[in-house]
């Protein structure tokens, strides 16, 4: 019975603040824009550095390891 009285009370507080005086500069703006810029910039670097393991991940291509054995100056030939 506390709890909900307290849930109540809590409520009803929240809704009597109706102005709310907060201020956002007009920096604010361009800081948020320039770190949206910087991630989406920092993902295309990151792909573009670890294409060939994506590729291989998604088995869209496979991996080169060349056999030692088909060297062409192997003497075992």
């Amino acid at each position: 019975m506390e709890s909900l009285l307290l849930s109540l009370l809590s409520l009803q507080l929240f809704a009597v603040m109706l102005h709310v005086l907060a201020y956002i500069d007009p920096g604010t703006g361009s800081i948020i824009l320039q770190a949206l810029v910087a991630s989406v910039v920092g993902a295309l670097i990151a792909v573009k550095l670890f294409w060939h393991r994506i590729l291989k991940f998604l088995g869209i291509r496979k991996g080169i390891n060349p056999d030692p054995s088909e060297k062409q100056g192997d003497p075992k030939k």
